[in-house]
């Protein structure tokens, strides 16, 4: 998952909160047995008191304490219990799940032997056990704590669930990029995250019918203009050479040149030209290159630093990128066109002036300085740029010295 993503963001604060709840329940349990086990220490303290106090109504204050003699053996208690606390006056102590008191033997005064006798103790020490009727239970806390943490399991469980939409919407999203097919998303709910999904349905649903209705159209469009334009070409060479013979016999390699163009951009545009790459010799691919410009090895110099240089490229297309570029430069330059070639980078250069601004823009299909040029439409560029990008190179132009250099960086 995204170390960025909303829902692992909340994720962690909601582990974050809820363990710190709990570190609160465990320090508020701590300080409730503290304050029960003071509140014991403190009643017996009064009940040991009254021990060397007695009166008539021992036993009605005892219980006023909420404290009563236990018919429980000392030994048994002292043998099979826990001890909470001691104190100089006695024990407190745990057994089957009852508090008991047990008085401890008072020290042995301190005495002068000889010269005075040992005093009288103020009462007789017969291992009194007092039992705790004060029932003090923590479930009470457990029970509320035990219920915040359940809302709150549950409050993260109904977060997650209303955000979970948003993960299918991304999915959906970069799906829908890589497809044609339209992508509905289930919707459930009536919040936000639900609109949302709702409106990016039918954003989804108007592009894949553009899209589906832009492909069948641009298809439709050149398959009808193909045999009219052959048919007007044939024609035009049965006609006598002439200055109206020529004029149409550019027209209507323009027009053939523009469905060829057309034809390129549809297929790449929707995504019919899939890479295939594989390790290729650049050598190779300048051999396919020059078959489909229908020129020899004498066309082009190369200055090759890297001689056996391997490519991972998909052959057709790269070779198609090459090929646009080597046809501008025989197009615009007087001279041959230098290639160099790298371990880095591959270099085109040809002789010529300097391209304009708006020229050297490639993410651009069109240009206007093209528009009423007898070559093209400056869709070479464009390709080959979207082509370089594809393959994960990148395309860069600079001017040196007289010379228009295309650079693919791989």
């Amino acid at each position: 998952m995204n170390n960025h993503s909303i829902i692992r963001i909340i994720t962690i604060f909601f582990i974050a909160i809820f363990f710190l709840i709990n570190a609160l329940f465990w320090i508020a349990q701590e300080y409730f047995s503290q304050d029960i086990l003071s509140d014991r220490i403190h009643r017996f303290e009064l009940a040991h008191r009254l021990l060397h106090h007695p009166n008539e109504d021992f036993n009605t204050e005892l219980k006023q304490l909420f404290i009563a003699s236990s018919e429980l053996s000392f030994m048994v208690i002292q043998n099979n219990g826990k001890v909470l606390a001691e104190s100089h006056f006695g024990k407190i102590m745990e057994y089957k799940q009852k508090v008991y008191f047990i008085e401890s033997p008072p020290p042995p005064p301190p005495f002068m032997a000889g010269f005075l006798p040992p005093p009288k103790p103020l009462r007789k020490f017969n291992n009194l056990v007092l039992e705790d009727l004060k029932e003090e239970s923590s479930l009470t806390l457990f029970s509320t704590f035990i219920f915040i943490d359940l809302l709150f399991l549950l409050f993260f469980g109904y977060i997650i669930k209303k955000l979970l939409p948003l993960l299918r919407l991304k999915n959906a999203i970069a799906n829908f990029s890589k497809e044609d097919t339209f992508l509905n998303i289930s919707i459930s709910g009536q919040d936000e995250i639900s609109q949302i999904t709702q409106e990016f349905n039918s954003v989804l649903a108007k592009l894949a019918s553009m899209r589906q209705a832009r492909s069948l159209f641009l298809r439709n469009i050149l398959h009808e203009l193909k045999t009219p334009i052959m048919k007007g070409s044939l024609t035009t060479d049965c006609l006598e050479v002439s200055e109206h013979q020529e004029r149409l016999k550019q027209i209507f390699e323009r027009m053939n040149y523009l469905l060829g163009e057309f034809s390129k951009m549809e297929r790449f545009n929707s995504g019919e030209w899939e890479l295939n790459p594989r390790e290729y010799r650049f050598v190779d691919l300048l051999d396919h290159t020059r078959d489909l410009l229908l020129c020899d090895k004498d066309s082009f110099v190369i200055q090759a630093e890297e001689k056996s240089l391997i490519v991972n490229v998909d052959f057709e297309l790269f070779a198609i990128a090459i090929k646009n570029l080597l046809d501008n430069a025989f197009k615009y330059s007087s001279e041959k066109p230098i290639i160099t070639v790298n371990a880095d980078k591959i270099k085109i250069c040809s002789a010529g002036d300097m391209l304009s601004d708006e020229n050297r823009v490639f993410t651009k299909p069109f240009n206007r300085t093209y528009e009423n040029s007898m070559s093209g439409l400056g869709l070479g560029l464009y390709i080959t740029n979207a082509i370089i990008q594809k393959h994960g190179f990148k395309l860069k132009y600079e001017y040196v010295l007289g010379y228009n250099c295309f650079e693919i960086f791989l």
